[in-house]
C-alpha cells in the first residue's frame, strides 16, 4: 500500500467527514422579537418620564427664581422678652402695662410678676398648690369636685393702680364698668405672652387691685391649655387694639376677652396646709369666693 504523500504547496481538500457545520442564518422567532420589543418599549417609557421630570424641575426652578420673595409667616408678637425665665417674667410685668390707658389719658396700672408666693417682711414663701372650687351654680358640678393644680408651675402677677391708694387702688374701677374690661384684657394679655415666651409654666394668676373703696376685684386664673388656640395665631388677631383705652375697644375684640376671662373670675383666699405651708384657694363668685 502506498503512503499519502503531501506534496509542498498543496492544500488537501476537506474529507467530507470533517466539513464544519453550516449554521443556518435564522432570524430570532415571534416569542424572541416580542420579547426585544417589550424591552425597548419599557426603556423608551422610563426616557419619557424621566424627561417630564426634568421639565417640571427646571419648569419649577425657573419660577422661583422669577417671583418674587415670598413673605414670611407671620411672628406672634413683634416683641419677645429674653433671658432667664424670671427676667422674662418681669420684662413683661413691665412692658405690657404701659400700654394701657385711663381716659384721663394716665397708666391704667402697674404689674408685679414673680413665681406664686405669699409675701412676707422676711421673704418670700412659694405657695405649693392651688385648689380651685368649682361653679355650681348651673348644676353641672358638685361641691366636691376641687381641681388640683401645681403653684410651682405657677406665674402671678399683681396689678397695682398708680394713684395715692396704698392699697393700689384704681379711682375708676369697679366690678362691672369699662375700667374693669381693660383690667380683663390687661391680665389675658399678661397671662398670653407669659405662655407664649416662659418655658415651664402650666398656669398664670392674675391678682386685680382693689376698688377705692377696699373691695376685692378678685383675680383672674389662666390654664395653659385653655388658650391653646389663642396663641396658635398672632396675638394682635385677638387683641387688635395697640393702645387700648375704655371705650375704643371693636365689637369682637370685646366679645373676645369677655369671653376668655368671665369664666375664670375667682375670689381668692390664702390659707396653711396640714405642714404649714401656704396654699391657695380660689373659688368663683357664685361658690361665695
Amino acid at each position: 500500500m502506498a503512503e499519502d504523500v503531501t506534496l509542498p504547496g498543496r492544500v488537501e481538500p476537506h474529507r467530507k467527514d470533517e466539513e464544519t457545520p453550516l449554521v443556518p442564518l435564522v432570524g430570532p422567532d415571534r416569542s424572541e422579537r416580542a420579547r426585544l420589543t417589550s424591552y425597548r418599549f419599557r426603556f423608551g417609557l422610563v426616557y419619557v418620564i424621566l424627561a417630564a421630570l426634568v421639565g417640571a424641575a427646571v419648569g419649577s426652578f425657573i419660577v422661583l427664581v422669577s417671583r418674587p420673595d415670598l413673605a414670611p409667616e407671620p411672628s406672634w408678637s413683634s416683641w419677645q422678652p429674653e433671658g432667664s425665665r424670671i427676667a422674662r417674667v418681669r420684662q413683661i410685668a413691665d412692658r405690657i402695662p404701659k400700654a394701657y390707658e385711663l381716659p384721663s389719658g394716665e397708666q391704667l396700672a402697674v404689674a408685679r410678676g414673680s413665681d406664686l408666693a405669699v409675701r412676707t417682711e422676711a421673704e418670700d414663701i412659694p405657695v405649693e398648690t392651688i385648689f380651685v372650687r368649682p361653679d355650681t351654680s348651673r348644676g353641672q358640678a358638685e361641691e366636691t369636685d376641687i381641681a388640683t393644680y401645681d403653684g410651682g408651675k405657677t406665674i402671678s402677677y399683681a396689678l397695682c393702680g398708680l394713684g395715692t391708694s396704698a392699697q393700689c387702688a384704681i379711682p375708676e374701677t369697679a366690678r362691672s364698668d369699662g375700667s374693669f374690661t381693660m383690667l380683663r384684657r390687661h391680665a389675658l394679655e399678661l397671662s398670653l405672652y407669659t405662655f407664649k415666651y416662659v418655658d415651664d409654666v402650666d398656669s398664670v394668676l392674675v391678682f386685680m387691685p382693689l376698688s377705692t373703696k377696699g373691695e376685692a376685684n378678685g383675680s383672674i386664673f389662666f390654664r395653659r391649655v385653655e388658650l391653646a388656640t389663642e396663641l396658635d395665631r398672632p396675638i394682635r388677631q385677638l387683641l387688635p387694639s395697640q393702645v387700648p383705652t375704655v371705650g375704643n375697644l371693636g365689637d369682637a375684640e370685646l366679645g373676645d376677652i369677655i369671653r376668655l376671662t368671665e369664666p375664670r373670675i375667682y375670689g381668692y383666699q390664702f390659707d396653711a396646709g396640714p405642714d404649714g405651708k401656704p396654699l391657695l384657694v380660689l373659688a368663683p363668685p357664685a361658690a361665695g369666693g
